[in-house]
């Protein structure tokens, strides 16, 4: 994951301490606690971090305190940040990550595990930096983008209501 440390620096990255027993499964562990999630303006991955141990943050306890409504199969699913109009959440069991989109009450599979998120979240920081130059193809960037995640977890584009094609919307329209 060069290109996470390349695009967020060293601070830019959240590693996650790796906890035996791990309540999260084997894969998903090491992941997270050898290379991170990347934090930055248009992912958040502080949730729930109190100086450098990692809270354990529960979906459920979350929703509780906003008098939320959240499914019964989804409680015990750990809090990894927030998108801009998204919370992200994992499985843990299966490694699955999923999205909450701001105000639903239905969660949307998202990625098939933290490293598809991950490789989403680097492509996404190259579109944006790419859509910050003189003139950007809009399009093309777009399209490089669909084309990076597509070759890697086709997940995040499959269904066409998803919270990435959303945000892909959003650039097309030049809302960013």
């Amino acid at each position: 994951m060069l290109d996470l440390m390349q695009l967020y620096g060293t601070d830019g990255a959240v590693l996650h301490p790796i906890q035996d027993p791990s309540p999260v499964d084997a894969a998903t562990a090491q992941f997270l606690g050898s290379v991170g999630l990347p934090h930055g303006r248009f992912f958040s991955s502080r949730a729930g971090l109190a100086g450098v141990e990692r809270d354990p943050y529960v979906l459920a306890a979350l929703f509780a305190l906003g008098d939320r409504y959240c499914p019964e199969e989804s409680r015990a699913w750990h809090v990894l940040g927030y998108l801009p109009a998204a919370l992200v959440v994992l499985d843990p069991s299966s490694g699955a990550v999923y999205i909450f989109p701001e105000s639903a009450r239905d969660y949307q599979l998202a990625h098939r595990d933290v490293a598809a998120l991950v490789h989403c979240l680097t492509e996404f920081r190259k579109l944006e930096d790419a859509y910050n130059a003189p003139e950007p193809d809009v399009e093309g960037l777009v399209d490089t983008f669909r084309a990076a995640v597509n070759a890697f977890d086709p997940t995040p584009l499959t269904d066409p209501d998803s919270e990435w094609n959303r945000m892909l919307e959003e650039v097309h329209e030049e809302m960013w």
